[in-house]
């Protein structure tokens, strides 16, 4: 056998036993974004949830000093809002959502708050 008959040989070995290889399955298994199950604020373990609450007070004492923060206390009115900006902060610092998602959801829903909403995903 040659010598490079050899090299090429030794190199498929090589690359089987690395690992380099792809059984398909991992192709099936793929999630898309729209089949994953988020994990909520209000279904959170204890300690995470005493944890997020740890940090979300440090990032509205940060929020304080920004003179250009503007407070969300006008459009946070009702429980349900509430619900959906806690349970989407959570989802930040959880690392659930990206920040680019964590902005692009905030704005959606109050575009008068692009700043905040990127200050916060910052702040993260």
């Amino acid at each position: 056998m040659s010598k490079i008959s050899t090299l090429i040989l030794m190199s498929i070995a090589i690359l089987g036993f690395s690992g380099c290889t792809n059984s398909g399955d991992a192709l099936l298994s793929h999630k898309t974004e729209k089949s994953k199950k988020y994990i909520n604020y209000d279904d959170a373990p204890d300690y995470k949830a005493t944890a997020f609450k740890t940090k979300q007070q440090s990032v509205g004492r940060a929020t304080q000093k920004d003179p250009k923060y503007k407070s969300f206390r006008p459009i946070l009115t009702t429980a349900e809002t509430r619900s959906w900006f806690t349970n989407t902060m959570y989802l930040l610092w959880d690392r659930q959502i990206t920040r680019s998602q964590y902005i692009a959801q905030g704005t959606a829903k109050f575009p008068e708050y692009k700043y905040e909403f990127t200050f916060i995903a910052h702040q993260f």
